[in-house]
C-alpha cells in the first residue's frame, strides 16, 4: 500500500512540481500554526519541513525560481525596515545600536569558531547561524553567496542541503532558548522582576510613537509603484554582483545583500518623499512572508533528501551545537550590556535583547511578563537593525568560515 501511494505521489509530483510547491507551503503554514505550550514552529520552519518531507517522492525543482522568491522577500524587509533603521541610527540610540551590532559580531564569532573546531564546511556552518540564530534570511544570503564560490553543481547542492539541514535542526532550540533566556534567566541573572520593572518604566513615560507610522484606518491604500520597486530591486542586484577581494577571499554581499541594501535606501527614500515609491503595507508583507516561504520550499524541495542523510548521521551533534550558537552570544551581550553598557531595568533590557535577537517570538512572551508596552521602546531600535546585520551573516560567514 505504501509503495503504491508513494509511486502515484512521486509521479504526480512528476508531472506538476508546482503542487509540490504550494502544498508544502499551504501544509507549512497550518502546521506552523499549531502550539505546543508557548512555542509554535511558524510558517517558514513549517514550510521548510513538508518540503523535506515531500522531497523524498522526487521533485525537481528551478533554481532561478528560488533566486526571485529570495530577492523579493529581502527586498521587501528591507523597504519596511529602511524608515526605522536610518532613524534608530542617531545618538540618543547608540547604546540599542552597540547591543545589536555586539550580539551579531559574538554570533558570527560563535559560529566561526564551532565551525572551524567541529571542521564544518560553509554550509553547514551557515545552516547553524541561520537556525541557532532564528534569522531563517540567512539561508538565502549565505546559499547566494555560495553560488558565488565556484564550485560544481554537485558541490553546490551539496552545501545548500547542509544550510538546510542545520538549519532544521537548530531552529526550534533557537526560538525556545531564546524566549527562556529573555523571560526566565536574564530576571533571574539581573535579581529583578520584570513586572515591577516594567511599571517604573511606564511611570517614567512611554513615548507615544515606538513602532513607526502606521497607515491610517479606513483609507484605501495607493496601489503599488511597481516602477520605482522593480528599479529598487534592479539596483540590489547590481549592488550583489559587487566583489571585493580582501586578503585573498572574495567578499560579496550576493543577490540577497544587495537587495536588503537598496530596499533599505529605496523604503527610507519613499518614507521622505511619499508622493511615489508607494508599496501598501499588505503588499510588502506579502513579498516577504510569500517569497521567504517560497525560496525555504524550493531549497527543501531541492536539497531534501541529502539534509535527511546529514540529519540522520549528525543530528544530535548539529542539536548541540546548534545550542552553543543559540545560547553563547546571548550571554556575552547580557554581560555586556549589564556591566558595561549600563542596562539597570530587566524590563528594557529584555525587549533591547530579544530585538537585537530579531526574535518575535521572545520578544512576545517579554511583553506578557512585562504587562504593559515598556519593552517595545528599546525593541523597535534593536529589532531594526537587527533585521540587517544578522540578516548579512549569510555572506561572511561563507567568506570567513
Amino acid at each position: 500500500m505504501f509503495q503504491f501511494l508513494s509511486h502515484g505521489l512521486s509521479s504526480l509530483f512528476a508531472q506538476s512540481p508546482e503542487l509540490a510547491f504550494f502544498l508544502s507551503i499551504g501544509l507549512g503554514f497550518w502546521i506552523g500554526q499549531i502550539k505546543i505550550g508557548t512555542f509554535q514552529l511558524g510558517g517558514i520552519a513549517g514550510s521548510l519541513v513538508m518540503a523535506v518531507l515531500i522531497s523524498q517522492f522526487g521533485v525537481k525543482m528551478d533554481s532561478d525560481l528560488k533566486i526571485v522568491l529570495f530577492v523579493l522577500f529581502i527586498y521587501a524587509v528591507g523597504y519596511s525596515s529602511g524608515p526605522d533603521f536610518f532613524r534608530s541610527l542617531g545618538r540618543q540610540s547608540l547604546r540599542e545600536i552597540m547591543l545589536s551590532v555586539i550580539l551579531a559580531v559574538s554570533g558570527f564569532a560563535t559560529v566561526v569558531g564551532v565551525g572551524r573546531l567541529f571542521h564544518l564546511d560553509k554550509g553547514m556552518a551557515a545552516g547553524l547561524a541561520a537556525g541557532g540564530l532564528t534569522q531563517s534570511a540567512i539561508i538565502g544570503t549565505a546559499s547566494s553567496a555560495l553560488a558565488e564560490l565556484g564550485l560544481s553543481a554537485a558541490q553546490l547542492q551539496q552545501m545548500q542541503a547542509h544550510v538546510a539541514a542545520g538549519y532544521a535542526v537548530t531552529y526550534i532550540f533557537g526560538s525556545i532558548g531564546t524566549i527562556i533566556f529573555c523571560v526566565d534567566i536574564l530576571p533571574f541573572f539581573m535579581r529583578r522582576d520584570m513586572k515591577a520593572d516594567a511599571l517604573a518604566a511606564e511611570a517614567v513615560g512611554l513615548p507615544e510613537d515606538v513602532g513607526g507610522e502606521t497607515e491610517p484606518r479606513g483609507v484605501v491604500p495607493a496601489a503599488t509603484d511597481l516602477v520605482y520597486n522593480m528599479l529598487g530591486v534592479a539596483v540590489g542586484l547590481v549592488i550583489g554582483l559587487v566583489v571585493i577581494r580582501v586578503w585573498g577571499m572574495s567578499l560579496t554581499l550576493g543577490c540577497g545583500g544587495g537587495a536588503l541594501m537598496s530596499g533599505l535606501l529605496f523604503g527610507w527614500w519613499h518614507r521622505r518623499h511619499a508622493g511615489y515609491g508607494e508599496m501598501p503595507s499588505s503588499v510588502c508583507s506579502f513579498w516577504g512572508n510569500f517569497g521567504l516561504a517560497g525560496f525555504v520550499v524550493v531549497t527543501g524541495l531541492q536539497t531534501g533528501r541529502e539534509a535527511v542523510e546529514v540529519i540522520v548521521h549528525q543530528g544530535v551533534l548539529l542539536l548541540l551545537l546548534g545550542m552553543v550558537v543559540t545560547i553563547l552570544p546571548l550571554v556575552i551581550t547580557a554581560l555586556i550590556g549589564r556591566f558595561f553598557m549600563g542596562y539597570r531595568n530587566v524590563a528594557l533590557f529584555a525587549g533591547a535583547l530579544s530585538g537585537a535577537r530579531s526574535a518575535n517570538p521572545a520578544f512576545s512572551e517579554v511583553l506578557a511578563k512585562a504587562g504593559n508596552n515598556t519593552p517595545a521602546i528599546p525593541f523597535v531600535i534593536t529589532y531594526a537593525v537587527a533585521n540587517v546585520l544578522l540578516t548579512l551573516l549569510g555572506p561572511f560567514i561563507v567568506a570567513f568560515g
